[in-house]
């Protein structure tokens, strides 16, 4: 690997990324976007608002983001993040 990855698709990525003083400084500032990131829910599209034209707008509702950012990156919750966050910055 030559610089700092344009996509860290885990949290061995990051653990990896945080042991190299290189790119640590990068890593925390990524984790940090990620704990901070407001994806805890989403919108879903349910019925549409006129049938008779289907291309029309819809109703919505918010529900559960089932696969948030720090899901998909492979953490066990929103805390986790935080967890890995303070030990390569010595907060605990």
């Amino acid at each position: 690997m030559k610089g700092y990855p344009k996509f860290i698709a885990t949290k061995q990525d990051f653990m990896n990324l945080l042991n190299d003083p290189d790119y640590k400084a990068q890593a925390l500032i990524d984790l940090q976007a990620i704990c901070g990131l407001g994806d805890s829910k989403i919108t879903r599209a349910t019925t549409p608002i006129d049938p008779a034209n289907p291309q029309s707008a819809w109703n919505t509702e918010q529900i559960d983001n089932p696969m948030p950012l720090w899901k998909i990156k492979g953490f066990d919750n929103r805390e986790d993040v935080k967890n890995m966050i303070d030990e390569y910055t010595g907060c605990l």
